[in-house]
């Protein structure tokens, strides 16, 4: 209801900060899993949950760009899928901050932080819009279940992803340490 209502006139506002709110969440709660029972004793941990919440929300900043204006009508009713919308980008964008984490290794978990948080929001808009793939254009649009399923596959993989990055780094520090 409060989605559907017109509150004084905002609810266009109240839609899109419900939207943004809900990526936020959606993104925070991916990474808390990836971070798992390490969230309990460490702050950074949350803080991290929090960086993946603003990422996840920023994606929708590109209507704004698209607009070509702060207006929130003109940013709402674009005529095509602005550019952070395009799924194709993901993969590159990780393959660059892969490559990157090698030179600044504070970034090292930064790749999968980016992952989770734009493909949780992708996910989610695509059980309305469907998948933007350019240059191959749009998929269908997604059904809820296949939509939470595939949330629930991205938060898994993404964990064994970041254990295997947390092992890796032990075991190299290890090395390290052995030989010093």
């Amino acid at each position: 209801m409060l989605l559907t209502s017109d509150i004084g006139g905002y609810s266009h506002l109240v839609r899109a900060l419900v939207d943004s709110l809900t990526h936020a969440l959606v993104g925070a709660l991916v990474w808390a899993f990836v971070e798992n029972s390490a969230l309990l004793n460490d702050w950074k941990k949350w803080l991290n949950c929090f960086f993946c919440a603003v990422l996840a929300a920023s994606v929708d900043s590109d209507h704004f760009l698209a607009a070509g204006s702060l207006n929130l009508e003109n940013a709402l009713h674009l005529e095509r899928r602005p550019p952070f919308h395009n799924t194709s980008i993901i993969p590159v964008i990780v393959l660059l901050c892969w490559i990157f984490r090698h030179y600044k290794p504070y970034l090292n978990y930064f790749p999968l932080m980016f992952l989770t948080s734009w493909l949780s929001h992708h996910l989610r808009d695509a059980n309305h819009r469907g998948l933007w793939l350019a240059p191959f254009g749009h998929t269908s649009t997604l059904p809820f279940y296949l939509y939470v399923f595939l949330i629930v596959l991205l938060a898994f993989f993404t964990r064994l992803w970041y254990c295997h990055l947390t092992l890796t780094k032990n075991i190299n520090l290890t090395k390290v340490l052995d030989i010093i």
